[in-house]
């Protein structure tokens, strides 16, 4: 069952998509008021489901003549994008925060629904549960990182060959 979490992020999601520059603007407030919640429980959403890892950035002025800005980043083919992936998984990386950015490589079609399955079966915490916990984070960064490098590096060879890509 959807929460009013959801509700608030498919609303702001549909909005980004329906904007020609994948970008809105809009008011706390009016949205707290739509939503008949809270403007902490909007700024709670803009928080969890609108981040660099799932793909935003989100400006935010409060007050009078406040607003919220939300861009929807679009990521470069090239081998660029792997270290600004690197850059934003960091040393440590939760199993959610993984996910997320997993997710987004695979609706941006930078790799296949299978290679998706597979990387997310590695850095899942079943997988790393004997993995201590204190270390579990790193490991699944540079499991991540590395599995990333070498899809990514792999279709932009096969691309730049002429190859295509692989489909699901």
């Amino acid at each position: 069952m959807p929460t009013l979490t959801d509700y608030i992020a498919e609303y702001l999601k549909k909005r980004l998509a329906e904007s020609p520059d994948g970008r809105i603007q809009v008011q706390r407030g009016d949205l707290a008021a739509r939503f008949r919640c809270t403007p902490s429980q909007v700024t709670y959403v803009l928080a969890t489901r609108f981040d660099v890892r799932a793909g935003f950035l989100v400006e935010s002025r409060r007050g009078g003549g406040g607003f919220i800005r939300i861009v929807k980043l679009s990521l470069p083919e090239s081998a660029g994008l792997v270290g600004e992936l690197y850059r934003h998984i960091g040393s440590q990386i939760g199993s959610r925060e993984a996910r997320e950015m997993v997710q987004r490589l695979r609706r941006e079609g930078l790799i296949t629904e299978r290679e998706a399955r597979l990387i997310l079966g590695v850095v899942d915490n079943r997988a790393l549960r004997r993995v201590d916990a204190s270390w579990r984070k790193a490991v699944r960064a540079d499991i991540l990182k590395h599995m990333l490098g070498v899809l990514l590096m792999e279709h932009d060879a096969c691309r730049k060959a002429g190859n295509g890509r692989a489909t699901d």
